[in-house]
């Protein structure tokens, strides 16, 4: 199979779970105008479950069969080029999901992973993930919390952020799929530090800035007014900020949280970096719902994925907005490039 294409970059998108919206806003963004021709694209899917919205999409769609060997598979440049990776007889229903559609969907991000390995080396591949249900796919496979830290394994990344990126706002947490109650003993100075190294790297393609303005939230309320109401603020988050200055000076805080959203809503900070999860996804699933993007930083190839599920409650309507898909596929290739 030829991995590396000459002069487009090489998207790879999972469908996400057969039975959610995915491969609809999938195929509503294929046929976006903005979307032609920015690069290569390859969708890992369930054959039938794409030929359920292929109408949507105009252009030429060719399909391949992974289990029949990939050697020969010469991605087609003007194609939306399909690759099954599993053979299953397996009907899926939309808005019905099933164990075998949480497994199609895993299978659908291994076979990705295992194709952006092979272009290892390669500045023009990213892969763009579809909507899966956490729950159904930690059924077929116990321990898996979320793309996130599933993909950090496969890439044996030792660090990487969840970064939020929308309209509007820029957010990431510093601890993601946790408990609250466990999150302060897992914020450490070092973690924290390390998130913001690892954000001032990646500041531009987060907010397009190259001088981007980043704005550190506290754990506690009123930033814990000096030790009153938490020690946090200045026992680990101001030490950690004063490390990462040394690096880039457009660093503040910390900042207490129920005033650093608004304040980056009317400009004054680019990305927020937060300590929780729920911190900063309130907030800008509050702002930037129907438009937000996730990407992943840190695992040595672009990944992002739209801000929002599987919409069971929806799926096969034909009503799901491809607009979050349509960004995460620009941001993927913007990224790249």
């Amino acid at each position: 199979m030829r991995i590396f294409p000459i002069n487009k970059p090489l998207i790879l998108i999972t469908m996400g779970d057969p039975s959610g919206i995915g491969p609809e806003v999938i195929m509503k963004s294929m046929a976006s105008p903005g979307i032609e021709g920015l690069a290569i694209f390859v969708l890992l899917a369930d054959k039938e479950s794409i030929e359920r919205y292929s109408a949507v999409f105009k252009g030429k769609i060719v399909y391949y069969n992974a289990e029949k060997g990939i050697e020969n598979i010469d991605l087609n440049e003007k194609a939306l080029n399909v690759i099954d990776p599993t053979v299953t007889k397996t009907t899926f229903v939309p808005g019905k999901s099933t164990p075998e559609g949480a497994r199609k969907s895993l299978d659908c991000i291994d076979f990705a992973i295992s194709l952006a390995k092979k272009a290892e080396g390669s500045d023009k591949v990213a892969i763009v993930t579809g909507p899966v249900s956490k729950e159904a796919v930690s059924k077929v496979s116990p321990g898996f919390i979320g793309h996130t830290e599933y993909l950090q394994e496969a890439f044996g990344a030792k660090l990487v952020s969840m970064v939020l990126t929308g309209e509007k706002l820029n957010v990431i947490p510093v601890t993601r799929h946790i408990p609250l109650r466990d999150v302060p003993n897992k914020l450490t100075e070092d973690l924290i530090y390390r998130t913001i190294e690892q954000i001032i790297e990646y500041r531009k393609e987060i907010s397009g800035k190259p001088d981007a303005k980043i704005g550190v939230a506290a754990l506690n309320p009123h930033s814990g007014e000096n030790g009153r109401i938490g020690r946090e603020e200045g026992e680990i988050i101001k030490p950690a900020i004063e490390r990462a200055k040394a690096l880039y000076k457009n660093v503040e805080g910390p900042i207490s949280a129920d005033v650093i959203f608004y304040q980056a809503l009317k400009g004054k900070f680019d990305i927020v970096i937060s300590m929780y999860h729920d911190q900063c996804l309130a907030p800008f699933k509050m702002i930037d719902f129907d438009t937000g993007v996730n990407m992943t930083v840190g695992l040595g190839c672009v990944r992002t994925s739209p801000d929002h599920g599987t919409a069971f409650d929806i799926a096969g309507k034909g009503i799901a907005s491809p607009e979050s898909m349509i960004r995460a596929i620009k941001l993927a290739v913007r990224a790249i490039k």
